[in-house]
């Protein structure tokens, strides 16, 4: 079956199941209150994984700081990779040493510059929930693994530890949702909640993930072979074209970039010699992707 089709199967299924006599029932997310198997027998078939978010100063990883932390570990099946209960928990809030919280900020975030103040994250505690597990899951791990790398704390075990991406690794366009945004996405499967905290952040995301069952789908990404290419000195006037080829402006190397699967990649090298950089010569460069260093800052 194609997936879209089957997407569209899938979303008609949940929202048939909050439709009840031409009415939508969309249910409040507080709290987890599934009743959980209790007795998880413990083997090599059954793994950690952590859910992190922060909420930050800004959006520039170079400069901005983290306000706010929240990081959940979760049992889950290896082998059927699927979550199977929700553990221990960490959240705090954090004082900024150089940045100030703006009321842009806090008109997402909820929170207050007095909200923090005194505040301090015990990045012992966040350090080893993360070494515990065999991944880390963020709704946008492009930008949480750079904030969470810029701590001197936990630097190197972020570095050297998966982290994966539920905005991107799962296809949410081809399972018939026009939006990878957490919100709506919760929406569609019958359930909303106050967001931009960071604990009920992860936690309505770890019911997402749970209900859905969509840690299938971001596990089978990680076995997936990328590259990143690179379109060094390509001609201003492709920009649209690259653009429309889902190509995003990397600032810092000044060019157009985008993750390619290995086994699309000679049709992808065809394409820039063909159309992006005819009749000159191609000047697109291919890193090969190491599977701890997606979602890294500089890749």
């Amino acid at each position: 079956m194609h997936y879209q089709l089957k997407g569209l199967i899938l979303k008609k299924m949940f929202l048939d199941n909050i439709i009840n006599d031409n009415q939508v029932i969309i249910k409040k997310f507080d709290s987890f209150n599934q009743k959980f198997k209790e007795d998880i027998k413990l083997s090599k078939d059954i793994g950690i994984f952590s859910i992190i978010d922060t909420e930050t100063t800004g959006l520039d990883i170079d400069n901005d700081e983290i306000i706010e932390i929240a990081i959940r570990q979760w049992y889950y099946d290896r082998i059927e990779h699927k979550l199977l209960k929700p553990l221990d928990y960490y959240a705090s809030l954090n004082q900024p040493s150089h940045n100030v919280i703006t009321p842009e900020i806090t008109e997402i975030t909820g929170i207050k510059a007095e909200d923090v103040d005194g505040k301090k994250i015990d990045w012992g505690i966040v350090k080893e929930m993360m070494a515990q597990s065999d991944f880390i899951l963020a709704h946008n791990a492009s930008f949480d693994r750079p904030m969470i790398e810029n701590v001197t704390d936990l630097s190197e075990t972020s570095q050297n530890k998966i982290w994966v991406c539920s905005l991107k690794q799962v296809n949410w366009l081809d399972l018939g949702f026009l939006s990878s945004k957490q919100e709506l996405l919760c929406l569609f499967h019958g359930f909303y909640y106050d967001g931009h905290r960071a604990l009920t952040d992860i936690d309505a995301l770890g019911h997402l993930l749970f209900v859905g069952g969509y840690l299938k789908n971001i596990l089978a990404d990680i076995k997936t072979k990328y590259v990143k290419v690179e379109c060094l000195k390509a001609p201003f006037e492709s920009k649209d074209m690259l653009k429309k080829m889902t190509f995003y402006w990397d600032p810092d190397k000044r060019c157009w970039s985008k993750y390619v699967k290995e086994n699309e990649l000679d049709e992808m090298m065809t394409f820039l010699t063909d159309k992006v950089y005819y009749p000159a010569k191609s000047s697109a460069k291919v890193t090969k992707i190491d599977i701890r260093d997606r979602f890294k800052k500089h890749f």
